[in-house]
């Protein structure tokens, strides 16, 4: 416990130094500040502001009866469910900016999330990171601690409908999407190749409470390295406690790309994870069983093919099929998910400013559970992408 004390508070020291060693700016003479200014004072601090934002619709159908459109599973036939329906996933809006030429902030909400309980999920991204040179960047708040490829992906450019399972589960265990904690970051060159590294510390209880409830923290790092401008491999490494109990997780990732003709561009993303399952053990509580008991692991493979038309009309067609494996617990009684998600989209704007997709999403289980989202299912969706 002690040395993780002592990384803690090494981080923190770094923090803290990069922000004194800021300049210090005079103070305006208050007669000359603006009474438009007074009522601004965030634009009065914040410097190269931005404002954006991305609005995304989509329409579920199943396929199956009796069968709702989030894949839930009813053996009572007088359940009342849909099994098409219009959502909002995201309702994005951000804001960023630079306080000085070192130190920026970014602050994005997502009004999608007041569909279900709003409570602390409606902030996505609340953070701060002062760039000290290249080869060290300090970051702290409400982020995605970089444990795999798919934290390095904005939902905007996602090639299919939506990130992975297995992104899903380590994000329930503290692991991806956002977090709350410090890292350090930056990329080096080994020859001519670029390496970057993440490191950090989380609370790793997700974004859903704003003060810890358990004194263990969660160590995650990443190393990427591009062997050339077409391929990038990722490794990922985890340590750390909950509730007393020891927990680890482990993945690597290889992403692809090349340009096949100066209208067909290939990239093929894939991934793999493996780690312990400490939320699903403690929601069980079954006695004379250990975390180290409850492990999950699942791997994806994504190829897409993009055309580039550039018209005024149409800016490119994109297809891709996502296969995925996962295992939420295959030590013990762990139910294997399949996932097959073919898709195309039309771009009509350049870098997905507006796009309309359509898709299939195939689940198949080793075994069905009644009244769970453990079923086999098929579903069509189709979902318009707006940013802006």
């Amino acid at each position: 416990m002690k040395h993780r004390i002592i990384v803690i508070m090494g981080m923190l020291t770094l923090a803290s130094f990069g922000v004194s060693a800021q300049k210090v700016t005079p103070a305006a003479d208050p007669k000359s500040v603006s009474a438009d200014t007074l009522a601004k004072p965030l634009l009065r601090v914040l410097k190269k502001v931005a404002i954006g934002g991305t609005i995304r619709t989509r329409y579920n159908a199943t396929f199956n009866k009796h069968i709702d459109i989030d894949g839930l599973q009813h053996s009572n036939l007088n359940d009342k469910f849909a099994d098409n329906a219009f959502t909002i996933p995201n309702a994005r809006l951000y804001v960023a900016g630079d306080i000085s030429e070192k130190l920026d902030v970014y602050v994005r909400v997502n009004f999608g999330d007041f569909k279900g309980t709003p409570t602390s999920k409606v902030l996505e991204y609340a953070y701060a990171t002062y760039h000290l040179n290249p080869y060290l960047n300090v970051r702290m708040g409400v982020f995605r601690p970089n444990f795999g490829r798919e934290d390095d992906v904005a939902t905007d450019f996602l090639k299919s409908f939506d990130f992975s399972n297995q992104y899903t589960a380590f994000d329930e265990n503290g692991w991806m999407n956002y977090q709350m904690g410090l890292s350090i970051m930056g990329q080096v060159k080994a020859g001519d190749i670029p390496i970057k590294y993440f490191a950090g510390v989380f609370n790793g209880n997700r974004r859903n409470n704003f003060t810890d409830d358990d004194n263990g923290k969660q160590f995650p790092a990443r190393v990427e390295v591009d062997f050339s401008k077409n391929l990038q491999v990722g490794i990922n490494g985890g340590l750390g406690k909950e509730y007393g109990a020891s927990i680890s997780a482990w993945g690597a990732d290889v992403n692809f790309e090349r340009q096949l003709s100066h209208r067909l561009h290939l990239e093929v993303e894939s991934e793999f994870k493996q780690g312990n399952n400490q939320s699903l053990f403690f929601s069980q509580d079954i006695a004379g069983t250990s975390v180290s008991n409850y492990m999950m692991r699942g791997a994806y493979i994504l190829p897409s093919v993009m055309y580039k038309v550039n018209s005024k009309e149409v800016k490119g067609f994109e297809a891709s099929f996502k296969y995925e494996y996962f295992d939420p617990n295959f030590k013990r009684d762990g139910n294997v998910r399949q996932q097959y998600v073919p898709m195309v989209g039309v771009d009509f704007a350049e870098q997905y400013a507006l796009r309309l997709q359509f898709g299939v999403v195939m689940d198949r289980y080793d075994h069905n559970i009644e009244n769970t989202t453990q079923y086999n299912s098929n579903r069509f969706l189709t979902q318009l992408q707006i940013r802006f």
